[in-house]
């Protein structure tokens, strides 16, 4: 455990209680410590060494989910992500993980790693794997058929006349779980008028790491990343997770940018045929496409392109659905019962579809949608754009 710590903007919380409400946890176990101006309190008590760093004391800590809807409403600016970053940093290894958090850690510092891990999802050992990798549906586009469901290329050249080259980050668990997006994304990209590259080994973006207490490896994959960015000489890396967005983003030198920004800058520029559809959509947007990227209206916005489209919104949007990276794994009851509220909170009775912006909350979403409509299935907005465009003749 790592002593001298430098939480010293706890102090900037004044307690005025205002992101009580915001707080998902807060609400679940409607209890201060599970709140965060309580966990700034137990922070900064522990910081002073006026109270011991006990297991219940750091457990209350760690159910954080990393939501940030806190640092949205918080008068004073208190930068709480930040904080719990740093506390999780320095007492991590006085917190228990389960060993399939363990193992995602490990395996995803290893380029394409749950690639690797996905395959053992079946052991009964790491049956809880089952909670993180679901089955990869197959793509809704036909031209990338040929190759069968589970093959990847590493280039798909312009439908059109070349305007460019951009590359796809897929993340460490991209090509293991969201397969059919990677291949959405490069129909339209390609009928857009760009050469697509995918790298054939990726590492993780490190945003599991840096919320999960392990911030050295997290800079260390945001270097590999860069490297690697730097020999792809691509005029643009698209991510497709808000949260590998976060991270990737630091790297300020780099072009880096959302998938769905950069098709909606094109399609302004450069707009192609949707056909209509006739039934509304669901949309859940994730914590950290809503706190930390902050582009409020993107999803919205890409998706009036398609003609006709009515979008479902939640009656509580800004509430997390209880993924938070790996807190499904390593809180699963607690993860399941925000999850339960987050879906009550949608009119999922009136439609087949709910899209989702980030993989995180896809997979969390999917065991125990069935519940609500069995007959749902969640795509990245991405996925749903190209399932309505129009094919060439």
């Amino acid at each position: 455990m790592k002593t001298n710590s430098s939480l010293t903007d706890t102090d900037l919380c004044v307690m005025c209680g205002m992101c009580l409400p915001q707080c998902p946890t807060y609400q679940l176990y409607q209890c201060e410590t599970e709140s965060p101006r309580g966990r700034l309190a137990l922070m900064q008590a522990i910081n002073q060494q006026r109270i011991e760093a006990s297991a219940v004391t750091l457990l209350h800590i760690d159910h954080c989910l990393g939501c940030l809807n806190c640092e949205t409403i918080c008068p004073s600016r208190v930068p709480y992500g930040q904080l719990l970053d740093e506390f999780r940093d320095q007492f991590s290894s006085s917190i228990d993980k389960p060993l399939v958090s363990r193992q995602i850690l490990a395996q995803s510092i290893k380029p394409n790693g749950l690639e690797k891990l996905a395959s053992l999802a079946d052991m009964p050992v790491l049956k809880q794997l089952n909670a993180f990798f679901k089955t990869v549906p197959q793509s809704h586009v036909e031209q990338l058929s040929a190759n069968g469901p589970s093959e990847l290329k590493n280039f798909y050249p312009s439908s059109t006349p070349s305007r460019g080259q951009v590359s796809l980050f897929t993340g460490c668990s991209g090509k293991a779980t969201d397969l059919a997006t990677i291949k959405d994304a490069s129909v339209l990209l390609n009928r857009l008028g760009f050469d697509v590259s995918i790298a054939e080994q990726e590492y993780c973006c490190g945003a599991m790491h840096q919320h999960n207490g392990q911030q050295e490896m997290a800079q260390w994959l945001l270097e590999k990343n860069k490297a690697q960015f730097n020999e792809l000489g691509s005029a643009a890396i698209l991510f497709f997770s808000p949260a590998c967005g976060a991270s990737l983003e630091l790297l300020t030198d780099i072009r880096i940018q959302d998938i769905r920004l950069f098709i909606l800058n094109e399609l302004q520029q450069h707009p192609l045929p949707f056909s209509t559809t006739n039934q509304p959509v669901a949309l859940h947007e994730s914590c950290s496409h809503r706190n930390m990227l902050k582009l409020k209206s993107l999803n919205t916005d890409l998706l009036k392109y398609i003609p006709g489209i009515q979008i479902l919104e939640s009656d509580q949007p800004y509430l997390c659905c209880g993924a938070g990276g790996l807190q499904s794994v390593n809180y699963p009851l607690q993860a399941h019962s925000i999850l339960q509220q987050k879906l009550r909170s949608f009119d999922l009775l009136n439609t087949r579809v709910l899209l989702s912006d980030n993989i995180g909350c896809s997979l969390h979403i999917k065991s125990a949608i069935s519940a609500y409509n069995p007959d749902i299935e969640i795509l990245h907005p991405v996925s749903f754009l190209a399932r309505q465009l129009v094919k060439l003749n």
